[in-house]
């Protein structure tokens, strides 16, 4: 096999197994295993019907290849020198290495609020953003329930940053982890959180998965991914939030 044959297989691999270690693994635990358990905590009261979980699943396939061949840009990009990709931690030290860490995970916080709104424009909508906002009661399985053409978008961000900020492989393999563990807590269709954790001082920066799935059911309001600075900020939070989460939080 030749050089992007063998990145392809390894960044489909790593795509897959990303998407069905988390999205699968919380399905696993939350939506069969314990059912029952948790189903007082659901926030629209009911699980997501499983016509949509298999539309889901059919679109998220489509989006693990597009993620997939962008890997390979990345993969390749990395080992000719045109992506800013280091290999020995040693070279800019641990101190820069957790630095870049926080970097990648703020700049697409960032990324993510301006491009998920922007594709909320009417130009845009129907035929970038509306697959997603079917899943009007998400699942696990709606984290990568995109269109191609916003699943490119998403794609887009880790090759646009490498190409700017210096990066390791495994500072870049954690942030891949942390956003799609993030991505499924975000619709999970169910509150974990305690109360009190959205108006708490220390804590109420983070989203939580009744700040995303408010916007799919609402869609107007709460486009923020990690943190809620860029709502509080533009003013796009759902004033109904804070009580929202107090009231299906336990």
């Amino acid at each position: 096999m030749n050089e992007i044959a063998i990145a392809w297989v390894r960044s489909l691999a790593f795509d897959v197994g990303r998407y069905g270690v988390f999205a699968g693994g919380a399905f696993l635990v939350f939506w069969v295993w314990g059912r029952e358990r948790f189903r007082p905590r659901l926030i629209q009261g009911m699980f997501a019907r499983a016509a949509d979980m298999r539309r889901e699943l059919r679109y998220s396939a489509l989006t693990i290849l597009i993620f997939s061949f962008v890997g390979v840009v990345v993969a390749v990009g990395a080992r000719n020198g045109w992506l800013r990709v280091y290999s020995r931690i040693a070279d800019r030290g641990w101190a820069y290495f957790v630095f870049s860490v926080v970097v990648l995970v703020v700049l697409h916080d960032t990324y993510f609020y301006w491009t998920h709104r922007a594709m909320h424009h009417r130009a845009l909508y129907r035929w970038m953003h509306r697959v997603h906002h079917l899943s009007t009661n998400p699942s696990p399985w709606t984290a990568y329930a995109f269109a191609p053409a916003e699943a490119f978008v998403q794609a887009l961000y880790v090759p646009l940053v490498v190409a700017i900020v210096p990066v390791h492989g495994l500072a870049l393999f954690l942030f891949l982890l942390f956003m799609i563990a993030r991505n499924v807590m975000a619709h999970l269709g169910m509150e974990l959180l305690p109360h009190g954790f959205a108006r708490n001082r220390l804590f109420g920066w983070s989203t939580t998965t009744t700040h995303h799935c408010m916007h799919h059911r609402r869609v107007r309001a709460n486009y923020g991914l990690y943190f809620t600075w860029w709502d509080r900020i533009a003013g796009t939070t759902d004033p109904a939030y804070e009580e929202t989460f107090e009231r299906v939080a336990t």
